[in-house]
Parts: C-alpha cells; structure tokens; sequence
C-alpha cells in the first residue's frame, strides 16, 4: 500500500498556510469552516493587520463584488420590502439565491408561514444563517447551502410554496441563469398558482450618447495585436448616474418577461422603431425595468439617481451625430443566459 501524503500546514501559525486552508474551504462545501477558521486566525492575532488582510481575503473569496453596491440600492430595497408585505403573509416561500439573507428575513418579519433560503455559495449560506440567527429568525427560515436546481419539493420544502421571490437578475434580465432557475421553481418546487417576486422584467432601451469604450489594440510595444481584438472584452457598461451617458431617443420595451403568467421562452430575438431626438449618438442603452405589482415597480433609467445596483448595457455602433426624426431599429436576441442587442440606423425611403 502507499501510505498518503501527510498535510503539515499549519493554519493558525503560517499566513500562506491559514491562506491556502482557508481559499479551499471557502470554495468548497465547507463553506462554514472557512468562516470558522477566519475567526479563530483573527483571535489568535488580534489587531495584526497582516492577518486582518488574508483572513478579508478568505472571507470574500469567491463573493461578486456587486453584492456590497446591491445591498445598499435603497430603491431595490423598498421595491422588494413593499411587495413582499403585500405578498407574503400566511404564505409558504422560497427565496432564490438568498445572498445576505436579506430577503428571507422580510419574508419572515412579513409573517410568512415558512420561509426556506437556498445559497449555493456555501460560505455566503453559512454567514447568512449567522446573520438570520443575530436577527432572531432562525427558527423561521431555513437556509440550504445549494442551488434551488438541486432542492425537492417533498424533502426540503414541506412539499412545495406557493410564493417565490427571487434577485438573480443580471443588468441584462437572463445573464445569471434566471430563466432556467424560475422554470424548475415552477414546475418542481412551487404549489400550482403559486407567486412569483417580481412578477415582470422588461428589457429598456433607447439611443444614447455615452464615452466610447476602448475595443481594439494595434501596436503595442512596436507588436502588432490586432490579431487579439476579437477576443477582447471591454468595459460595456456605466451606471445610472454617468453625467456622460445621455439619451438621444423616447425609451422603449425591447423584451418583456411575464414571470406571474408562466416560463418565458429560452430563446427569444425581438426589434424595436427608436426615433432621434437629436444630437450624438454613439449606440443604444439598456437597462431593467422590474414589476412587483401596479404600483410597485424598479427601473435604474439614466439620470434617475446614484446608488442603483444594476448597471446600463451599452452595445455600442459607429459614433455620429443624428437629426431629429432620424429612424433607427434596436434588436435584441436572447438564449438561455447568453444576451446580445444592437442598434442601426434605417435609411430613409
């Protein structure tokens, strides 16, 4: 037999070891022991900046960064707090990739039945029991380290819910797999006829003047690499609040998704008639529109405040400066988690 290798890292006393330790249980199912170990590096070396540092590293690992600019979107907040108030009382739920825990616990606070979190980054399931116990709701949310995908109606959900919210919405509706997670909950996880939070997402655009992104490279050091600019991605989106982002054109609904109605298709191409108003412009932005009820609704429109949590799509085309009534037509195509839009002028009959 070949005996094992034995692991001689020692953690707590060695910031590579507690660094290297500590990234494989954050990524891992541990995600609890990764917490775990953090704690007790940061009592073992109180005040060592050193340790403060690897240990915020272990304890962000693997954690998108929109969460902290999400959290503070007081607009996105109250949208969900109102519905989920309206909605929730005496009802059975499921909150779809629970984060913070925040919205379970509205859920709960809401007078929900019975609320049920699913987090499939183990970590952020483990702080978000943490957080739900310091808020004195443990005994009313119960929260699963793993995808809604893998959960059963019968075993984990008491045997199904009848409201859904959900936050897995990308700037562009579908990038973070919500059509396919909003699909399963329905037909596998949900009662019939049950709710679902937001219950609509449209797809907003209009023309727009915005800084040219930089999306190709020449020489470099005296090398030529053009050859690389296919592969590139550059940056292809602002904020609501860039003062240079301007529309050229009324918006409109390029996409709708009726999520209270059923599954939307997987694989939708739609076009839209946009109308200058005049002046520069350099392609079409797209942003969200979110409906939780009639009068409960989330837009991040440009100029419509700082602070938003989703940001504006740009699909950029070549820059020029348009007359007013000059026609254009947006398109927007849509498979599964893949988005692409566009925009072109239309020559005059």
């Amino acid at each position: 037999m070949t005996a094992k290798p034995t692991d001689h890292r020692q953690p707590l006393a060695n910031p590579a070891d507690f660094l290297a330790t500590g990234l494989e249980l954050a990524e891992s199912q541990a995600g609890a022991l990764a917490i775990a170990l953090a704690e007790r590096a940061l009592a073992a070396h109180p005040g060592d900046p050193l340790w403060q540092a690897i240990a915020a590293s272990v304890l962000r690992a693997g954690v998108p960064e929109f969460h902290i600019r999400m959290l503070h979107d007081r607009r996105r907040n109250a949208a969900y707090r109102a519905a989920i108030e309206r909605m929730a009382p005496g009802r059975r739920v499921l909150d779809i990739g629970t984060g913070s825990g925040l919205l379970a616990m509205m859920a709960a606070r809401a007078g929900a039945e019975r609320v049920y979190a699913c987090e499939e980054n183990a970590m952020l399931a483990a702080a978000a029991r943490k957080v739900i116990a310091a808020n004195g709701l443990a005994e009313r949310i119960t929260v699963f380290d793993r995808h809604s995908g893998q959960l059963d109606r019968m075993r984990d959900l008491d045997g199904g819910v009848d409201l859904v919210v959900s936050e897995v919405f990308d700037h562009g509706v579908v990038g973070e797999g919500v059509l396919a997670s909003l699909a399963h909950a329905r037909a596998e996880l949900a009662v019939p006829g049950a709710l679902f939070l937001p219950e609509k997402a449209s797809l907003m655009v209009a023309l727009a003047e915005f800084a040219a992104p930089a999306d190709s490279v020449g020489l470099v050091e005296g090398f030529d690499l053009s050859g690389f600019t296919p592969h590139l991605n550059p940056r292809r989106h602002v904020f609501a609040d860039d003062p240079a982002l301007a529309l050229r054109s009324e918006p409109c609904a390029l996409l709708d998704f009726d999520f209270g109605a059923g599954d939307p298709p997987i694989s939708v191409s739609a076009t839209a008639a946009l109308v200058s108003t005049g002046g520069p412009v350099s392609g079409l932005a797209q942003w969200l529109h979110l409906t939780f009820a009639a009068d409960i609704t989330y837009e991040n429109r440009p100029g419509s405040g700082a602070d938003l949590h989703w940001a504006i799509n740009l699909a950029p085309c070549a820059p020029h400066r348009s007359r007013p009534g000059d026609r254009y037509r947006a398109g927007a195509w849509y498979s599964d988690a893949d988005l692409a839009s566009w925009v072109e002028a239309v020559q005059p009959d």
